[in-house]
């Protein structure tokens, strides 16, 4: 089954994204205009230290970047931020910031569009803003048809604006060099003092907003355990880089009279610094950035009203996908609203307010990562976790919160305003539509509040979200299992209590403390199916070094009660996995694609008759035959071979090996022995008819 398939039109997105794309959006979603546009108002209100003002900012943007790199692998799901804290903090708050981060990634946009508009008119002779919303549409356009058309468009536009600076910096930092201190604009560097330096670390925090918006698009990005953190750490030293020099050349080179009024600041410092071929392509790339801009954001805004929609959090119809397998209501819905700001605000003012959200957001998320952490659901397994936690986190918070008070009372009654509305439309509309809890009710348990205990399940599957990494040995895992049958009338603890009773022969765990953990840890997914419904149920285990499978298969179906997760389905087979807490990501991925396989392939295990058939129906494209080196058998010339000399001529190669039903560790030292029952796998297509000998050269 391809990672990157989309199953249906109503549930799954694409995993189309690498980690070009990742650093795309993300780099893509910041540079524009906080480079292009917004040096002018903030050395208006502190002079050449704007430049200081940004590298702050992007310091102080690291936290975020942790918390969100942790929350992104841990729960890679549509809906960036909003799915972060709604599963955290409960529904009310995910509501909240649901329409608040919706709103300052359209705010962001927004702004963007505006800077558009100041670099259009230096080159076309035309109505800037209908030019802009004619953009909008096209963008919009763009969306619907796609996410990896659009992110792939995002690159494009990215490395146009990456070499269109670096040719700006290298001219504007030599022409700085031969000025001096004395002949630039850089004395006096503070005209403001501190105060005016933190106020302005606030307006032009919303240039690094961008950082998050990869997040939102999770659950369309191919191995983000990998990925994001990476991509997002990139594109935060990138843009990091290229504001601060990018800012210092314009406060150098710009008069002061010139820059504070200047929505072209880019533009008029380049006209100094480089010869007129340069000062057109920074033209155009000022242009691609805020287009690049753009299209990041509705990309990552338009995933907010679609993770809503399936929470019940807003009517189902605003959470479909197109035919193209995007969220249309929401890419739509982001457009027009872009266009509405674009007519209504002022840059300044739509700055501030972007920017007191995207602060908001960030210290909630900061909070979500440590109320996860405090909640202690074991299927929160983030293969990238936040270093120095919990300071991190506190030192975000405190952070953001600071900030959003040198931006005035205009932002604070911005926030008070969606906060209410927010709020009021959960109490009126959605709290009767969601059940959940927020993992912060698993943190009130301590002290006598319920927990939600279907969050458990729901993280262990966006867990299970990821897709395979080259290092989880799925192959493996199917070799491994144990395949049982049950007669009519046993139930799920009787099936849970046979399938223990083998793990614990494999692992030496008492059974009764397995059959325990598949009920405790609360990881369950049912699988339908016309003709073979499955389930697969995961304990994760502190004495365990190696993930195995018993299969459990009733031909007369076993019902699955609340208690495990259910509400009475019948299931003809249960996949027990049990997993290590050593690794939990590993163990769900490899759940997840056990169980992402059985809700399209069952009907082949269904039909299957014998162990190595209930396998192979489980590896799509290849076969499973067992070997029983018995000295009189046909197979006996293996006994004594080491498994590194052992050739099969048709790409085979042995998976597992049982010695007295005990599960050997394979690896190229081990020697075989007689009775051993080994495991081979190879391509369907190739390999020998099963009572045929090994299919060695």
């Amino acid at each position: 089954m391809a990672k990157s398939e989309v199953r249906d039109n109503h549930g799954r997105l694409t995993r189309s994204l690498g980690l070009r794309h990742v650093f795309a959006l993300s780099t893509g979603a910041m540079l524009s205009s906080g480079l292009f546009l917004l040096p002018g108002l903030a050395a208006a209100k502190t002079g050449p230290s704007a430049a200081l003002a940004y590298l702050l900012a992007g310091c102080l943007a690291v936290p975020a970047m942790f918390s969100v790199s942790e929350l992104a692998t841990a729960l890679p799901k549509a809906g960036g931020a909003y799915y972060f804290l709604e599963r955290a903090l409960g529904p009310a708050v995910g509501t909240v910031a649901g329409f608040g981060t919706w709103l300052s990634l359209v705010l962001k946009d927004a702004f963007a569009m505006v800077g558009m508009s100041a670099y259009l008119v230096l080159i076309l002779d035309v109505n800037a803003t209908a030019l802009a919303l004619v953009l909008i549409g096209l963008f919009t356009l763009v969306n619907v048809v796609g996410s990896k058309a659009s992110a792939s468009m995002q690159l494009g536009l990215v490395v146009i604006v990456l070499g269109a600076m670096a040719w700006f910096l290298v001219g504007g930092l030599l022409e700085t060099a031969e000025r001096g201190i004395d002949s630039s604009n850089l004395d006096p560097f503070f005209t403001s003092g501190g105060s005016g330096v933190v106020t302005v670390i606030g307006l032009v925090f919303v240039s690094y907003g961008g950082l998050t918006k990869v997040a939102s698009a999770a659950e369309e990005v191919d191995d983000p355990s990998q990925r994001i953190p990476l991509g997002m750490a990139l594109s935060l030293v990138v843009a990091t880089v290229l504001y601060t020099l990018g800012v210092l050349v314009v406060v150098a080179v710009v008069p002061a009279d010139v820059l504070h009024g200047d929505l072209a600041p880019i533009h008029t410092a380049a006209e100094m610094v480089l010869p007129k071929v340069g000062v057109w392509l920074v033209v155009v790339a000022a242009l691609a950035a805020f287009a690049s801009a753009v299209n990041a954001g509705i990309l990552a805004a338009a995933r907010y009203p679609m993770a809503m929609a399936r929470d019940g959090l807003l009517p189902d119809w605003m959470g479909g996908l197109s035919r193209f397998g995007t969220p249309v209501f929401g890419v739509i819905a982001t457009g027009g609203a872009i266009a509405l700001v674009v007519v209504a605000f002022d840059a300044e003012a739509i700055a501030k307010l972007a920017s007191a959200f995207v602060l908001l957001t960030l210290g909630l998320v900061n909070l979500a990562v440590l109320v996860l952490r405090a909640s202690e659901i074991r299927s929160y397994a983030p293969s990238f976790r936040s270093p120095f936690y919990p300071w991190t986190q506190l030192a975000g918070i405190a952070v953001s919160s600071y900030l959003i008070l040198q931006l005035g009372i205009a932002a604070l009654i911005f926030i008070g305003v969606v906060s209410a509305v927010g709020w009021v439309w959960h109490h009126v509309y959605a709290r009767s539509r969601t059940e959940r809890a927020g993992a912060i009710r698993h943190v009130f348990r301590r002290w006598g509040r319920e927990a939600d205990e279907a969050l458990e399940r729901e993280i262990s599957a966006a867990m299970a979200g990821h897709g395979l990494r080259a290092r989880d040995d799925y192959v493996g895992l199917i070799a491994r299992a144990v395949v049982l049958s049950i007669p009519e009338g046993t139930d799920i603890n009787e099936a849970a209590a046979r399938a223990s009773a083998v793990l614990s022969e494999r692992i030496g765990v008492p059974t009764e403390q397995i059959a325990e953990h598949f009920l405790e840890t609360g990881s369950l997914w049912i699988q339908p199916s016309k003709d073979h419904p499955t389930a697969t149920p995961v304990a994760l285990l502190d004495d365990i070094q190696n993930d195995q499978l018993v299969i459990v298969r009733a031909a007369a179906g076993i019902r699955i009660p609340a208690a495990w997760g259910g509400s009475g389905e019948l299931v003809n087979a249960l996949f027990f996995l049990a997993g290590t807490t050593a690794d939990p990501g590993r163990s769900l991925r490899l759940a997840g694609e056990l169980a992402g396989f059985l809700h399209t392939g069952a009907h082949a295990c269904g039909q299957a008759a014998t162990e190595a058939e209930v396998k192979s129906s489980l590896l799509p494209g290849l076969a499973v035959r067992q070997y029983a080196l018995l000295p009189e058998g046909v197979d006996a010339g293996l006994i004594g071979c080491q498994i590194e000399n052992l050739q099969f001529d048709n790409g085979s190669k042995v998976v597992a090996v049982n010695r007295y039903d005990v599960p050997l560790t394979v690896d190229e030292s081990l020697v075989l022995e007689a009775d051993d029952l080994l495991t081979v796998v190879g391509p369907e297509e190739e390999m020998p008819a099963p009572g045929e000998p090994a299919p060695l050269k």
